[in-house]
């Protein structure tokens, strides 16, 4: 009888252990995957992410002189991140990798939280523009992470590295070198995969009346009344309104969104709406004096060249000193072609003198401009308002038959 005690003891035991290293094993691979997941969605936007952390410094922290650290910085995290969650999904220095990945998350649960309470910006940008999460979401996302690893540090010791220590940390300092070197490659051209929605084989003018569409359907105004005699607080819609009840008196007047079912409720409190193109305005000057010229531009019966500087006063001057050539190129393939940048005149002026540069310029926002193309200058194909072709100044070959 004792024996068959000692025996069952033993077994739950074994068992016991097996499913603590099955929970390790599982939550390595799902960290390691998250981790992998946001800093290469990050990589392949470097420009995406430096201005997320110009936001931060900006909006959320009020310390806009520290926007001269945004890139550097979103060159670091992005290759940091990919490279832990490499360390952790393959198990190259899984215990520094455990580590690691606690140290982000003793960072960025508690900033997440402030970033949800404050809501300085719209989304806190760690997928990059490939998955846009509410900020919410983003929190309890964190809390789910640093739970998984606490338990793989408390844990580390039954992670057992396959290769020789110094074979291992050779391969992540390789890891976070060859994505350093990736966004250096992705800056000075253009993202590999375009998660903005301007992207190629898109129709501006049609996303824009599809955008407007849209809102006005997931809209429903709702209108608070007081009871004057009761003092009862009640939302009423536009088809109930208290018409004939004098006693309601209107307090306040509010937009909510509509939902079909529950699922897009629940999607909402996850998910920020994906973004759309819904600022695009080609203007003379800033509004609300301006001219615009959008609907004349989306419809010209010859494809334009858009030359996009989002601020003239910090665009390359080899894209700038390019411009003479482009403007020739246009001519010969009877292509219309105009700028957009959001400086002020007097800029546009003296770069245009200085450059030699004939073709006209319009104003846009600097948002929407950074959005469109990244790259300063960048240059953007439409034919008949569908983007047909993006690049960065330096990808421009004057032979192609673009």
């Amino acid at each position: 009888m004792k024996e068959t005690i000692e025996v069952t003891t033993t077994t739950t035991t074994t068992t016991t252990k097996k499913e603590k290293n099955t929970l390790l094993l599982v939550f390595r691979l799902i960290v390691g995957l998250v981790f992998m997941f946001s800093g290469a969605v990050k990589a392949i936007d470097p420009l995406g992410s430096c201005y997320k952390f110009t936001d931060y410094f900006t909006l959320a922290f009020d310390m806009p002189q520290l926007s001269v650290l945004s890139l550097p910085l979103a060159f670091i995290l992005a290759a940091l991140e990919f490279s832990v969650g490499f360390m952790l999904f393959f198990n190259m220095k899984g215990r520094l990798g455990a580590w690691l990945a606690l140290c982000f998350m003793i960072v960025f649960t508690p900033l997440t939280l402030y970033i949800a309470i404050k809501n300085p910006v719209h989304d806190c940008g760690c997928f990059g523009d490939a998955l846009l999460l509410t900020n919410w979401a983003t929190f309890a996302k964190n809390v789910i992470l640093i739970i998984m690893v606490i338990y793989m540090v408390v844990k580390r010791k039954q992670i057992n590295n396959p290769l020789d220590d110094r074979a291992e940390l050779g391969i992540a300092i390789a890891v976070f070198g060859i994505a350093l070197v990736f966004q250096h490659v992705m800056l000075r051209h253009l993202p590999i995969k375009d998660f903005r929605p301007y992207k190629i084989g898109v129709n501006i003018g049609t996303e824009m009346a599809n955008a407007a569409n849209s809102k006005q359907q997931k809209v429903r105004n709702i209108l608070t009344y007081k009871n004057s005699v009761t003092n009862e607080v009640k939302e009423f819609d536009e088809e109930n309104m208290p018409w004939q009840d004098s006693t309601w008196v209107w307090v306040s007047s509010d937009s909510k969104p509509v939902y079909d079912n529950f699922m897009d409720r629940v999607k909402s409190w996850i998910l920020d709406p994906p973004e759309t193109i819904h600022d695009f305005t080609i203007c003379d000057s800033v509004k609300p004096k301006a001219n615009d010229y959008t609907d004349q531009v989306l419809n010209l019966d010859k494809p334009v060249l858009l030359v996009i500087c989002h601020k003239l006063e910090k665009s390359s001057v080899d894209g700038l000193d390019m411009l003479r050539e482009l403007q020739s190129y246009a001519e010969k393939k009877d292509y219309y072609i105009l700028g957009l940048t959001s400086s002020d005149w007097d800029t546009i002026d003296n770069v245009k003198n200085e450059f030699a540069i004939d073709f006209p310029f319009f104003v846009s926002d600097d948002i929407t401009l950074k959005t469109m193309v990244r790259a300063n200058p960048g240059i953007m194909k439409l034919e008949k308002g569908t983007i047909t072709g993006k690049w960065n100044y330096r990808d421009f070959k004057f032979n192609k038959n673009y």
